[in-house]
């Protein structure tokens, strides 16, 4: 058995006497407080902090993910057939509109364009002739057009054979990009037989797929911006937004134009495109405000009159970290801002926060 001596009583005697008398006062505090609130008739109400909130013109974009796109590419094919006996282009690297590419064997085009020249100047002397004995009388009107008949159908024979001399030098059809070579020295290609990929880089196209109820109020010609995975941000303005909704996914083919002089802008990149919309009405509330209702759909509890409680659900349209913005809340709105995660619908409740409503 532990002895105490007279000093270690006199503190434990002490200590038990504070304890007591400060459960003596918690108890008598808690009675007075519920005595004055049964004798005013009131039952004890919660408090809440609260915000009256009122709706501004919101600046309302459109943000969709897309890819770059070249604004043209075409295969370039031989109109004629022939062994490579050139690639003066180098792949990757910028061509003109008319720049050869390719070029095929002469082979025997030359030959053939030499006799087509020779018949046409025999066909053509042949008509002279006529022309001068009809003049004199020995030659009729309709012999003569024999002839010239003759000498036409040479000179759409020379013509040709120009033509598909002119074929063994397969060009750039405009300004652009040697993206890729498909024939090398030595290869045959038949007629539609691919020389390489020419790539026209500027204007740069950024395509994005529009959901059905993104769709409406984009026109072409509205301005818009587009970020690169790579960095880059580029300006443009609308091109074309599709008609006719894809019938797999029911979104709409949009194309944004952007200027790339240099080039630096290449082909398939992801990109995320912004456009400006018209400024629509909505609250700006504090994401601390947001709650979950009985179901689980987001939305603020309010006070109503008479500081009554009230979930109303809300639609999210954008997030800026501290705050966000919501529609679906009348105009001017009573949020709860402290304690809205302790009352429920219907409950009355007390404004704690001075000068607010009640």
């Amino acid at each position: 058995m532990i002895s105490l001596n007279r000093s270690q009583l006199t503190a434990l005697g002490i200590f038990v006497a504070v304890v007591i008398l400060f459960a003596i006062g918690t108890l008598f505090q808690g009675d007075r407080n519920s005595t004055s609130g049964a004798l005013s008739g009131e039952p004890v109400l919660f408090e809440v902090v609260t915000a009256t909130v009122h709706a501004t013109d919101r600046p309302a974009t459109l943000t969709s993910r897309g890819r770059t796109e070249a604004f043209r590419e075409v295969v370039v094919r031989s109109e004629t057939g022939g062994r490579i006996v050139a690639t003066p282009a180098i792949e990757g690297t910028a061509v003109a509109g008319g720049d050869t590419l390719c070029r095929l064997d002469i082979d025997a085009r030359g030959a053939a364009l030499a006799q087509a020249e020779a018949e046409y100047r025999t066909r053509e002397l042949d008509y002279n002739a006529a022309v001068e004995l009809l003049n004199r009388g020995h030659r009729s009107a309709n012999a003569v057009a024999g002839v010239e008949a003759l000498r036409d159908a040479a000179q759409a024979r020379l013509e040709a054979a120009r033509q598909e001399l002119a074929n063994i030098n397969i060009r750039a059809p405009f300004d652009g990009y040697f993206d890729n070579r498909a024939g090398e020295i030595g290869d045959y290609l038949a007629p539609g037989g691919a020389c390489g990929t020419v790539v026209q880089m500027d204007p740069i196209l950024i395509t994005a797929e529009i959901a059905e109820r993104d769709v409406a109020g984009l026109v072409a010609g509205m301005p818009g911006t587009a970020r690169l995975i790579t960095g880059e941000e580029v300006s443009g303005t609308v091109r074309f937004v599709e008609r006719r909704a894809d019938p797999a996914t029911h979104t709409f083919r949009l194309e944004l134009e952007a200027p790339n002089p240099d080039g630096q802008l290449r082909s398939g990149v992801t990109a995320v495109i912004t456009l400006p919309l018209a400024a629509e009405p909505a609250h700006r509330i504090p994401t601390s405000v947001l709650a979950l209702g009985s179901t689980g759909e987001l939305g603020v509890r309010i006070l109503e009159t008479g500081n009554i409680v009230r979930f109303l659900p809300v639609e999210l349209l954008s997030d800026d970290g501290e705050e966000v913005w919501v529609s679906g809340l009348p105009d001017p709105v009573t949020v709860i801002t402290v304690g809205q995660d302790f009352v429920d619908d219907g409950v009355r409740v007390r404004i704690a926060n001075p000068g607010a409503p009640e």
